[in-house]
């Protein structure tokens, strides 16, 4: 029986990763077609491109908020296969191309239905293993972010150039779809007793008492921080590498490729990171920001060759990665004894994507009218307010012990 067990935990493990990974492809595509979107095919502007992309990152902001406090009410595999299966519909919907505000509203509905993923994936995780062993488990799950850029680059930029612009859309839709079905049959299977659901109920913190949490207060204005790089390297990469350097995609995907693979191998290198600090999360932050800070600085000088761009841009995701497992992952399973992982989890979720989404609205404005210059220095400046930020919670972190 534990044999039993042991293998569906594993196979429930791996349907997670894969269906996580899925999603990303069902994201960066966007990414991916902007510079068909924006010249080819003329279907939208530079600046509506910021907006498609920051109203992405707001909304899945905002869902994440919700959905991170359902996803500690609602079976994860109904959350799971529910947000699967819209994101699929809102790809394979958008895929037609319609008028800009059509593609606005298809693009938020895909955001929403993916911010009722990850908290899922954290709780199905926390209710496999032990609290030890879940954090062991949740930093090799984040790979998953860094796994789903690569094959997202790779993928959407190959189906682009062979099969044309809605097929990019079209198929990350189907295969998520695909996969939400899996994961609700299969994750529908995991033992979660009626007893174990009425203990989170009744011994779950207040939302109101969570939010005052003194900690919780000084983490959040990180993650906004960090969420302003994040996903505008990312959003913005493909853009910035044929602008600046006059490449074709098939090129600056070479060159966008390097970085998530880079992140990947920062999530990877978390666990080492992480032990050889004494298992102080913020401690790994501080190391993040500081990267961040000093691969900031040559971007706001101006580089002339892509491979230094794209050198700088890597280590900066990597960092940005680093930082992400600690706020995402890894600190909110400091809340299972209240059981709140999944509501901490969205909080911080929140405070990344809101970060992210309002500064991609504002560096589509930025970038059409002074460049990609401004973009970096405000980098550069965050991730200087994030270093006195993460010293002041280590050296919280000491009084209290």
């Amino acid at each position: 029986m534990k044999h039993s067990s042991k293998t569906l935990h594993t196979v429930i493990f791996a349907v997670c990763y894969i269906a996580y990974t899925a999603i990303y492809m069902a994201r960066l595509n966007l990414s991916m077609a902007s510079d068909v979107l924006t010249g080819q095919a003329g279907r939208i502007t530079t600046g509506e491109y910021g907006i498609l992309g920051g109203a992405f990152l707001v909304v899945y902001a905002l869902g994440r908020l919700l959905n991170g406090d359902l996803s500690d009410r609602i079976s994860p595999h109904i959350m799971l296969g529910a947000g699967l299966l819209f994101a699929g519909l809102a790809n394979i919907g958008f895929s037609f191309l319609p008028p800009f505000w059509g593609m606005l509203i298809l693009w938020c509905a895909n955001a929403w239905a993916q911010s009722m993923l990850w908290s899922s994936v954290l709780r199905v995780v926390a209710a496999m293993y032990d609290e030890a062993k879940a954090k062991r488990m949740t930093s090799f799950m984040v790979t998953s972010v860094a796994t789903g850029n690569i094959i997202g680059i790779i993928a959407s930029s190959a189906i682009i150039i062979h099969f044309g612009l809605a097929w990019a859309f079209i198929l990350p839709g189907a295969f998520t779809i695909l996969m939400g079905a899996v994961c609700f049959v299969l994750i529908g299977r995991l033992d979660v007793g009626r007893a174990e659901k009425a203990a989170h109920a009744e011994t779950a913190a207040p939302l109101t008492e969570l939010i005052r949490h003194p900690d919780l207060r000084m983490t959040i204005p990180c993650a906004f921080l960090h969420g302003m790089m994040k996903d505008n390297i990312t959003g913005w990469m493909t853009k910035y590498f044929i602008f600046m350097y006059a490449i074709d995609l098939a090129e600056a995907s070479s060159f966008a490729l390097f970085i998530p693979i880079v992140g990947f191998v920062g999530r990877m290198i978390y666990p080492p990171i992480y032990r050889m600090v004494g298992e102080g999360e913020h401690k790994v932050s501080l190391i993040g920001f500081v990267i961040c800070l000093a691969a900031s600085i040559p971007l706001c000088l101006g580089t002339r060759l892509p491979v230094i761009a794209m050198i700088f841009l890597g280590l900066i995701y990597a960092a940005v990665s680093l930082i992400n497992t600690t706020l995402l992952s890894i600190y909110p399973i400091r809340f299972v004894k209240q059981h709140r992982v999944a509501t901490v989890s969205g909080i911080m979720d929140f405070a990344t994507y809101l970060g992210a989404g309002l500064s991609s609205m504002v560096y589509g404005f930025v970038i059409t009218h002074a460049g990609y210059v401004p973009m970096y220095v405000s980098w550069a400046v965050v991730s200087a307010i994030s270093i006195l930020l993460s010293v002041m919670l280590i050296r919280r972190e000491k009084i209290t012990d």
